[in-house]
């Protein structure tokens, strides 16, 4: 990567260097003119209503889908309890069976 930079920049030396003052001169006012023209229309585009717009709809899915998944949680953890629950009823249930089968030998 550093070679390639490297590379790029002694093309640009030479090339800066076959050129007259005044071509030096334009090309750094056309490089700042197009360098100001990109960084206007990047705050453009963040400043724009489409883009806000997105940002609060994105926002709102993402609160959706926090308290979608705070829904199945919690719907989980009550089928866990249930089932645990039926399972120690059912295990009390065979042991209560075995105890009194082992009462009557």
């Amino acid at each position: 990567m550093s070679r390639i930079m490297f590379a790029a920049a002694v093309g640009l030396a030479l090339a800066l260097g076959a050129c007259s003052k005044t071509e030096r001169q334009d090309t750094a006012a056309d490089v700042k003119a197009a360098a100001d023209r990109v960084g206007q229309k990047a705050k453009d585009a963040a400043n724009s209503p489409e883009i806000k717009k997105a940002g609060a709809e994105l926002k709102d899915a993402a609160g959706d889908a926090a308290d979608a998944t705070k829904s199945v949680l919690k719907g989980a953890a009550a089928g866990a309890r249930d089932g645990l629950a039926k399972a120690e009823a059912e295990g009390k249930k065979a042991a209560d069976a075995r105890d009194a089968k082992d009462a009557k030998r």
